[in-house]
């Protein structure tokens, strides 16, 4: 009797109930898991402030980039029939090639591909030239689809879808908006002008200048 009396109160001494059973032992029919109060990841837990948001999906699509200066340089040749630019048989794109950030592998090893102001400049210079040229050769494949003084919209529009083809690689879409933008140049430069010869000139160089051009 002394024995169980000593016993009681210890466990009263140490804070425990005798009586109550949860005490020292989980329910019968229940389970408990280490944890089970903790917030899984990806709940949203009011304390903790809001889930931070699933990562951005990386794209998969190349950047595109500029042309050498020799890829511009053979493409204007090859489109307009062997066209140089420049006085003589040598290409003033391998005159300026240096200016242009074309690697030599002594001064510098990379070229520079980047479609800088500078670039801009010698590709309009570049433009105007071979454009000028390739209006004036006798045997020049501008033209594709009509008479080259003619106005009418219909024929300037066909025109213009060949020479996009020519220039830009480009489909022979003729849906597509960019053709009316050329189609409405034409005409602007032609009521200042009075001239076709000018208004196509202005079409042609627009289309080498373009990055539909130069990048790829």
């Amino acid at each position: 009797m002394m024995r169980r009396l000593a016993a009681c109160l210890l466990l009263v001494g140490c804070g425990a109930d005798p009586t109550n059973k949860s005490a020292t032992s989980d329910t019968p029919g229940t389970t408990h898991s280490p944890g089970e109060d903790t917030p899984l990841p990806g709940v949203s837990d009011p304390e903790a402030g809001a889930v931070p948001d699933a990562p951005e999906a990386i794209s998969h699509r190349r950047q595109k980039k500029r042309m050498t200066v020799a890829q511009v340089r053979d493409s204007m040749e090859r489109i307009t029939g062997g066209i140089v630019w420049g006085d003589g048989d040598d290409s003033d794109w391998d005159t300026y090639a240096a200016t242009l950030g074309v690697a030599d592998y002594q001064t510098r090893t990379m070229s520079d591909l980047t479609p800088s102001v500078l670039f801009q400049k010698f590709l309009d210079d570049a433009a105007a030239h071979t454009c000028a040229q390739w209006l004036e050769a006798p045997d020049s494949t501008f033209f594709e689809a009509g008479d080259p003084e003619s106005t009418d919209r219909a024929i300037v529009h066909a025109n213009v879808v060949g020479l996009r083809w020519q220039v830009q690689g480009r489909s022979r879409a003729e849906e597509d908006p960019v053709i009316d933008d050329y189609v409405d140049l034409f005409a602007t430069v032609y009521r200042r002008s009075g001239t076709t010869t000018e208004a196509w000139h202005t079409v042609c160089v627009a289309m080498f200048t373009h990055p539909d051009f130069f990048m790829y």
